[in-house]
């Protein structure tokens, strides 16, 4: 609402400013309702029983406190000369002016109020990323007496690597031993055939002789 195209009222807020002088006040919502019964009978005269009625519910201290709330409203609006809200004598005010309805502009956010979701959401990032690395540093943590991930990773490698060597040994053992052995059963049986030969029976002189005698009888 603007009243004499110069205060501009924000009734949801309850905030009158000075488009002259540039003063901001903030109004407690009993005035800014005041304010809004007197200018909805603008040019007409509002009994203060409607007033004290409408606005302070029939309260015992509501005339006084009528009394000091047109003294604010007069003083807000640079009411000196008692023109724009006229006292009538004995019945009431009567509210004198242009009222217009005018849509305030909403006002742009504070600093304050556009850097706090950014902030939050900065933080939630930041507590994001030291979780994430820490959880991997509390993983690569060498503990004494234990080997790391990278550390069991490159033993269990050079196990496997090991356990193939040591099995092709083992397996060019084997056919070196099964060639030995074969040659052990060649030696043996070579073996064998000697002591047969050394079983037979050695000539003995007098056998030879008698074999001699034979021979040079028979040859008479």
């Amino acid at each position: 609402m603007l009243i004499n195209d110069r205060f501009e009222v924000d009734l949801l807020r309850g905030e009158v400013s000075d488009r002259e002088t540039g003063a901001f006040i903030r109004v407690e919502p009993r005035l800014i309702k005041l304010l809004c019964l007197l200018a909805e009978h603008l040019g007409k005269p509002v009994s203060r029983k409607m007033i004290v009625k409408e606005i302070w519910n029939d309260y015992p201290g509501g005339d006084e406190g009528l009394n000091q709330a047109i003294s604010v409203l007069r003083k807000m609006l640079g009411d000196t000369d008692k023109r724009i809200i006229e006292t009538l004598p004995k019945m009431g005010y009567c509210f004198h002016g242009t009222c217009t309805a005018h849509p305030v502009a909403s006002k742009p956010k504070t600093l304050k109020a556009f850097y706090k979701p950014v902030a939050l959401f900065l933080l939630l990032i930041v507590a994001f990323a030291l979780g994430y690395y820490r959880h991997r540093a509390t993983g690569n943590n060498i503990v004494p007496g234990k080997p790391s991930h990278e550390e069991s990773a490159l033993a269990f490698k050079l196990d496997s690597k090991e356990s193939e060597r040591t099995a092709i040994k083992m397996d060019s053992a084997g056919k070196l031993d099964s060639k030995e052995g074969a040659r052990a059963i060649k030696m043996d049986s070579a073996g064998k055939l000697d002591s047969k030969e050394g079983e037979r029976p050695a000539r003995t002189d007098d056998q030879e002789r008698r074999s001699a005698g034979k021979s040079d009888s028979g040859g008479k």
